[in-house]
């Protein structure tokens, strides 16, 4: 029979109690027993004494006989006195006196008479007592008496119901306190145990921590023991998950992927296998599955599962192995076999991977079979490669040049340009001074007659003499304006046939180069601005310069102005930081779209081919002040609102080799 831990404690409880209420009991009764026995030895003492003061007188005299009727009398009721007998004997132990009911055995203690002081032995419910007493003549003899006990011992069995009642009384209190008490643990144990059931079956609820005692620490740390649990369980359990989309995922992949796989165990025998082996050697897995590789039709020479497993047994590994295999319908084949360890179930597996190289191999053999052709057809055509760059240098060389003498042409097309311009500015004042010179010739003719005939008079001296200083001063500023002509053109015919660097200001170019192209612009009614500061200086290609503003300047006229009567032109520079200018040369012209505008710069490039056009004017412009120059150069132009071209060039020109 099973006990709780409830009823063992109520079990020990009672015990301990009722072992201790024994003890007390017990000890009580001792105590008890030892006060009466002190109570009695006191009574009998004073008995004793009282007794010897009553018959020593009767004694000493030998008249104790006359008391014998006294002492019956007095002892005949007991309620009258706690004596129940005495006796007196003399020396020789003979009894003088007897009165009352003398017991028929005497303690053994108090049989022999002795002399001394009173000796008392208690014999159930009666104190026998001895006591010495003076006779006549001296002698010394005994006194027995007797008192009875009834009432010390009916006090003493009351006092011990009376303790033995409440101590059975505390009994029953405690046990019932205990019973409560343990009670209260039991339900408090079983909420813990239901919970611990709760716990087992996965359910983590919390218990109410209360009562301030060790049940409560109990209750706390499982509490926290079931808090940890639940998020350790979830742990687990998502690491469970997780690993199952990791066993899933692995076996879909192992499953799906192209490569054949299979597993076997240390001895060979085939664990597992994926569908790319069924695919690539048409062997079914149900006749795989518990085999090894050489009991099913694989491999090419039984020797090669031996080579491989020799090399697996070396090495504990293979990688990328080299193997004959027989593939669906007797054809050979090669593989490329690699390997690796792992866990299994707690057993030791191998997972091999297995490449099937033939397609590979057979188009190395086909692309050796290709290359040996192939050496044969590039020898051949080397050959004719190497004519066909022959032919392609000259031809590149007969570009170049014709590159070159385009940009030549274009050159000399501009200065051929300025050429006329400057001859049909120049015959303006060579025929005014033509003009002038021939008038005077005539007038000098007329003078030198008059003076011949002798009628010259002083009016006529002073009107000839004026209209002579008329003619010369037309004739000098002809020449001199044709002199200037004449100046600027040299100048730039010089600089951009012999383009030499050297230090000049901005501002002579931008007006000799203006003045060149007067007659055309008048011609035109174009009106062309110039804002040069005199003090802009440049070490630099003046020649260059000078064809960059003569291509912005003709391409202007050709293409800015088209269908309209009139315009303006503006040409400004200013400084920059870092030794730098700012050369702007803008239109109020037609503009140009975007599509013209990406390739303004390209060679060859233009809207008037066979119009007077060649598409190298802007390219020359962009090389000149990327290349020669050292700057940049950009154009902002929108279709009805002209264009603008920007270049930012330095102060000195990096120097170029000649």
């Amino acid at each position: 029979m099973k006990l709780s831990l409830r009823a063992k404690f109520l079990l020990l409880s009672a015990f301990v109690q009722a072992l201790v209420v024994a003890l007390l009991i017990g000890n009580s009764l001792r105590l008890m027993t030892n006060a009466v026995s002190r109570n009695a030895d006191r009574v009998a003492h004073e008995y004793a004494v009282n007794l010897n003061l009553t018959l020593t007188p009767y004694a000493s005299s030998g008249r104790l006989p006359e008391l014998r009727t006294y002492w019956s009398e007095m002892l005949s009721d007991p309620r009258d006195s706690f004596l129940r007998y005495i006796v007196i004997l003399d020396a020789a132990g003979e009894t003088i006196l007897e009165a009352g009911e003398r017991p028929a055995f005497m303690p053994e203690s108090l049989r022999q008479a002795q002399l001394g002081g009173v000796r008392t032995a208690v014999d159930g419910n009666l104190l026998h007592a001895q006591a010495p007493l003076l006779l006549k003549e001296n002698q010394v003899g005994t006194l027995h008496f007797g008192l009875s006990t009834m009432d010390l011992v009916a006090a003493r069995d009351d006092v011990l119901r009376q303790g033995g009642l409440i101590a059975l009384l505390g009994f029953a209190l405690a046990l019932l306190l205990f019973f409560l008490l343990t009670r209260g643990v039991g339900l408090r144990l079983r909420e813990l145990a239901r919970h611990s059931e709760k716990l087992a079956e996965g359910q983590f609820s919390q218990l109410p921590e209360g009562g301030g005692d060790e049940l409560e620490v109990v209750t706390h740390s499982l509490n926290l023991m079931s808090a940890a649990l639940r998020d350790r369980i979830a742990q687990l359990e998502q690491s469970q998950r997780r690993l199952r989309e990791s066993e899933e995922r692995f076996r879909t992949l192992f499953d799906m992927t192209p490569l054949p796989l299979t597993v076997s165990d240390q001895e060979g025998h085939i664990i597992g296998a994926n569908q790319a082996v069924v695919r690539t050697f048409g062997i079914p897995l149900h006749e795989l599955i518990g085999k090894r590789s050489d009991e099913v039709q694989f491999w090419a020479h039984p020797g090669e599962r031996q080579r491989v497993w020799d090399k697996f047994a070396q090495h504990g590994v293979v990688r990328g192995a080299l193997a004959d295999v027989t593939l669906p319908g007797q054809q050979p084949g090669q593989v490329a076999i690699w390997s690796s360890s792992l866990m299994l179930d707690g057993r030791r597996a191998i997972i091999w991977a297995i490449l099937d190289l033939t397609q590979e191999m057979n188009a190395k053999r086909e692309l050796r079979e290709l290359n040996d052709a192939l050496e044969t057809r590039v020898r051949e055509r080397s050959a004719a490669l190497e004519q066909a760059n022959r032919d392609l240098s000259s031809a590149l060389e007969t570009l170049q040049r014709t590159q070159h003498d385009l940009i030549a042409s274009e050159k000399m097309a501009s200065l051929g340009s300025l050429v006329a311009g400057i001859a049909h500015e120049l015959n303006t004042p060579i025929g005014n001074s033509l003009l002038a010179s021939t008038a005077l010739t005539d007038r000098v003719d007329e003078f030198k007659q008059t003076v011949a005939d002798g009628s010259i008079r002083r009016s006529t001296l002073t009107h000839h003499l004026d209209e002579v200083q008329m003619a010369c001063g037309l004739i000098s500023n002809s020449l001199q304006k044709a002199a200037d002509l004449i100046a600027s053109f040299k100048q730039i015919a010089v600089d951009q046939t012999n383009d030499q660097r050297r230090h000049f200001r901005l501002q002579s170019v931008a007006l000799d180069t203006v003045a060149t192209y007067t007659p055309r612009l008048r011609r035109s009614a174009i009106q062309m601005q110039v804002e040069v500061s005199a003090e802009l200086e440049l070490d630099s290609y003046p020649g260059s310069l000078y064809q960059v503003f003569n291509n912005l300047i003709n391409n202007a006229l050709l293409h800015a102005f088209e269908g309209r009567n009139r315009g303006s032109l503006w040409l400004s520079a200013l400084a920059l930081p870092g030794e730098q200018i700012e050369i702007v040369f803008r239109d109020d012209g037609v503009g140009m779209s975007d599509e013209v505008k990406r390739h303004i710069f390209d060679p060859f490039f233009t809207t008037k081919m066979g119009n007077g056009g060649t598409g190298l004017g802007m390219n020359i412009v962009y090389n000149i002040v990327t290349g020669v120059m050292g700057g940049r150069i950009t154009i902002d132009s929108t279709l009805g609102a002209g264009t603008t071209v920007r270049m930012v060039i330095p102060t000195s020109s990096p120097q170029r080799d000649n």
